[in-house]
């Protein structure tokens, strides 16, 4: 278990990087299974671990839960609020864009608007969307079925946002449609890679557990 009483990173509430004070600490035996499917003895699985941290700039809450990683001194997972990236699914560069945006999304919502916008443009790239107006690119994908209907128009209204945010003269966007504009690019996200990333996560298992058969 982690015995220090202090972790600096950055916390999501405020968008600062900042000191985070422990408050609770609980050190546990997760269930663990074998490649084949079988429930590991609970002593032959790694140590998780629960932290409640408070956050000394804003005072917010932060919950880590995973695997503790005390030799390293690396922390488990931030669990809430959602943390600064995205599934390793995604392409690098949407994830590096990603990752900036967050950690601006409070502090700077039109820079934020703005950047999630160039995520769009990065998913188009990646995707093999032609050049042109991102508009356009968006309608190119949805066409070739890459975005469902529903998620058109997300990715349109995101697009929007960031349009207003880079040409508007004036603080346009506020940090509760941050927040919308985050769960809907995540839920681009989700749909356009991680998704088909599960999906093929699970038929490599169902062919490995027909071939073990």
């Amino acid at each position: 278990m982690h015995d220090h009483s202090r972790h600096v990173d950055f916390c999501p509430h405020c968008g600062n990087r900042a000191p985070q004070r422990v408050v609770f600490e609980h050190s546990y035996q997760d269930a663990w299974f074998s490649s084949s499917g079988d429930m590991l003895p609970k002593d032959e699985g790694p140590e998780s671990e629960a932290i409640i941290c408070v956050c000394e700039t804003c005072a917010g809450i932060l919950v880590y839960d995973g695997i503790a990683y005390s030799e390293s001194g690396a922390w488990p997972e931030l669990v809430y609020p959602r943390g600064a990236s995205i599934h390793r699914s995604a392409p690098k560069t949407v994830q590096a864009i990603y990752r900036e945006a967050a950690t601006i999304k409070t502090n700077a919502p039109n820079a934020f608007a703005i950047l999630i916008r160039k995520g769009l443009e990065a998913i188009c790239d990646d995707r093999g969307a032609p050049t042109g107006s991102l508009a356009d690119r968006l309608r190119f994908l949805a066409r070739k079925g890459e975005i469902p209907p529903v998620l058109s128009e997300v990715t349109d209204a995101l697009r929007l946002l960031g349009n207003t945010a880079a040409h508007g003269s004036l603080q346009v966007i506020k940090p509760p449609m941050t927040w919308a504009i985050d769960d809907l690019f995540r839920a681009v996200v989700e749909y356009v890679y991680v998704a088909p990333s599960k999906l093929e996560a699970l038929n490599k298992r169902l062919m490995q557990a027909r071939s073990d058969g």
